[in-house]
């Protein structure tokens, strides 16, 4: 229920903060590298491998509303402990944002977020509200930008003994668009940490991310 409150609280700070402009329909397609580490205190793990995934969102009047997906294939990248024979995993994660732009280079949002790591025998399943912040600041005006996002879990749930401790993370990067042009590619770095219940240890998803995108009037 506070996740719930928090996101309705944002959405409401931007409809009053927003001027009256036009819907803007923003799509994005990424492709990653990504690494998964997991410590459990006992054995170490380190998976890495490909992904793929997008993002659709509109903007009307400043408020946001998007929702994104992305999927990729982890293999053992090295491990030491009980890590040794490490499954390979498919990740999947969907995201659904609400939000607005509070200022011209400040965008506020949340939502939930659903994330699990697939093996033929087992599911890791992380539920939680994120919220999230992102700054924008020119590099080169009217051609390359640069970006930093900072993100929390309001609440957080996963199918595991331990339960979830806290979990955040953040993500930069540089932004390239040509002038009078509504294209544009963006190359970035993330990193979420995941801190497990009890002395169950922490999870850690890194990745670097090219991304291409278009916003349609």
């Amino acid at each position: 229920m506070r996740a719930l409150a928090a996101t309705c609280a944002l959405v409401l700070a931007a409809s009053v903060a927003s001027a009256q402009r036009r819907p803007t329909l923003g799509l994005r397609a990424d492709a990653f590298m990504m690494w998964v580490h997991s410590d459990t205190g006992i054995a170490r793990t380190s998976l890495r491998g490909p992904g793929f995934g997008g993002e659709g969102r509109i903007s009307v009047n400043g408020l946001l509303f998007g929702l994104g997906l992305l999927e990729g294939q982890l293999k053992q990248a090295g491990g030491t402990g009980g890590g040794a024979g490490a499954p390979q995993l498919d990740l999947v994660q969907g995201t659904v944002f609400a939000g607005g732009q509070l200022l011209p280079w400040l965008e506020i949002t949340a939502g939930p977020v659903v994330r699990a790591y697939v093996t033929d025998s087992t599911t890791e399943r992380w539920v939680f509200w994120q919220a999230r912040a992102r700054v924008d600041a020119p590099i080169v005006v009217g051609k390359l930008g640069s970006y930093f996002e900072v993100w929390r879990a309001l609440a957080s749930d996963v199918n595991l003994p331990t339960g979830a401790g806290r979990i955040q993370g953040g993500e930069a990067g540089v932004v390239y668009q040509p002038p009078r042009q509504r294209v544009w590619l963006r190359l970035s770095y993330r990193m979420d940490d995941a801190l497990l219940g009890g002395p169950g240890g922490n999870e850690t998803m890194e990745a670097i991310t090219l991304s291409g995108g278009i916003a349609i009037p």
